[in-house]
């Protein structure tokens, strides 16, 4: 099973703005029911683009500074990293459908 990891705000340069691949970053909330009912199909895109595509969360009131750099106003809110720059930014619930064409459009594109 592949594991998607809670980042921290020390370790948010390290393995998401200077990751080889691109980084899909799931700022979230422990009482947001929107992005708990999410991760289910987030669990299954991790397995199905493992390799090409690293998933990090951010819990927002965990980890105020990141969330603030980013402008994160509501949960869930997605960005997908490359290349330490956001590449695309997705608010809100949405189906397994709109996440896998997301990945698609950055899967294989390792710097």
């Amino acid at each position: 099973m592949t594991q998607i990891d809670d980042v921290k705000t020390d370790e948010f340069e390290t393995l998401v703005l200077k990751s080889d691949l691109p980084v899909f970053v799931d700022f979230h909330a422990t009482w947001c029911g929107p992005c708990k009912a999410m991760m289910p199909a987030l669990e299954d895109i991790a397995r199905e683009y493992q390799g090409e595509i690293k998933i990090v969360k951010v819990d927002i009131d965990a980890e105020p500074k990141i969330a603030e750099t980013y402008g994160i106003l509501g949960v869930p809110t997605f960005i997908m990293m490359q290349g330490g720059q956001a590449k695309e930014r997705v608010s809100g619930g949405m189906t397994r459908g709109k996440l896998a064409a997301i990945f698609e459009r950055f899967a294989g594109e390792a710097q």
